[in-house]
């Protein structure tokens, strides 16, 4: 009867060892133990070598342990671990364990359309470049954007922009966003328009496949546009962007951005081919709207359809105030 006990005891610790949880680090060790909660984005475990450990969701992965290969009646008698070796001195701290620190990864695009349309040629040209990085409790963002296109010989779009967004995760759901923005256009004849918006932003929706992120801000912007009050405005601003990974071949991005200021700017000057200057002032206001859907050809390459329309009501001719376009363009990601 006693040896039929020790054997049940030797069958259930066997049975506990098999349900043993692996903690893989981002560098490949392995440590065994258990996994006691899942909260906030972090993994609370006890492992037997080094203690309570807190590490976060991104940095680890679960794995269930293979069943031991300790024969059974080597256990019967043993004590168990904790008796055997029994804990010194005082309780350990748990150990966090940091999320890695990742390299930038990004993308170059170059776009080319060359056609004619009752003999009237066309060529556009678009070049684009994004990079970012995550860095522990910090998203980097970079993005850079050139058009260009002629019709008869005449340029119909010269337009340049950058752009420097870095958000900062106060928690699971909440980040505090600064983004400096640079924008070009002469034929809508913008010399330059500086942005700097500071905000605070919520992620709706965190999953494998799909994010979505909503924010607001305040945002100071420095302009000199023809025909336009020169200096700088202020503006209440709203921001909102969208990824969805269709597949491990389609990746679909959507981002808009509106902004409105109650002070108004004074208009002056001409309109086109109007001999009547336009005066008054009004009050400025923005948006903007792009869509990406992007296809892999294969590791690095990739086909990209691009959507994007915009509206600046601080430009002095009503008619050239919103653009729209749709662009296609090759890829290189590295």
């Amino acid at each position: 009867m006693r040896m039929f006990c020790r054997m049940m005891i030797a069958l259930l610790f066997s049975f506990t060892l098999a349900r043993a949880d692996v903690m893989v680090l981002a560098n490949g060790d392995r440590l065994t133990g258990k996994v006691i909660k899942r909260e906030n984005g972090k993994i609370y475990f006890h492992s037997k070598i080094l203690g309570d450990i807190i590490a976060p969701e991104s940095a680890v992965t679960i794995e269930k342990s293979p069943p031991s290969s300790t024969s059974v009646n080597s256990l019967v008698g043993l004590p168990p671990p904790s008796a055997a070796n029994p804990a010194k001195g005082p309780p350990k701290q748990p150990t966090v364990v940091k999320a890695p620190i990742n390299p930038w990864s990004g993308k170059i695009e170059f776009g080319y359309e060359n056609y004619v349309n009752n003999d009237i040629r066309t060529t556009n040209t678009t070049f684009r470049a994004q990079a970012e990085r995550t860095s522990q409790e910090d998203d980097l963002l970079f993005k850079a954007r050139f058009l260009y296109g002629l019709s008869s010989g005449q340029a119909t779009t010269d337009q340049e922009d950058g752009e420097f967004r870095w958000r900062h995760n106060l928690s699971d759901r909440i980040f505090s966003q600064s983004d400096t923005t640079y924008d070009s256009d002469k034929i809508r004849q913008i010399d330059y328009e500086d942005q700097e918006n500071a905000g605070l932003g919520y992620k709706i929706l965190k999953g494998v496949s799909q994010t979505i992120d909503v924010g607001v801000g305040a945002v100071e912007q420095d302009l000199d546009a023809a025909g336009v009050e020169q200096g700088v405005n202020y503006f209440g601003s709203f921001f909102q962007d969208y990824t969805y990974k269709i597949s491990g071949r389609y990746t679909l991005t959507e981002d808009l951005s509106a902004q409105y200021s109650p002070e108004e700017r004074s208009r002056y000057g001409f309109v086109a081919d109007s001999t009547v200057p336009l005066t008054g002032s009004e009050r400025d206001y923005e948006y903007k709207f792009h869509t990406t859907l992007q296809g892999k050809i294969n590791k690095h390459l990739s086909l990209n359809l691009h959507f994007e329309y915009e509206f600046d009501n601080a430009i002095l001719d009503p008619n050239a105030r919103g653009s729209q376009r749709i662009s296609t363009s090759l890829g290189y990601g590295f």
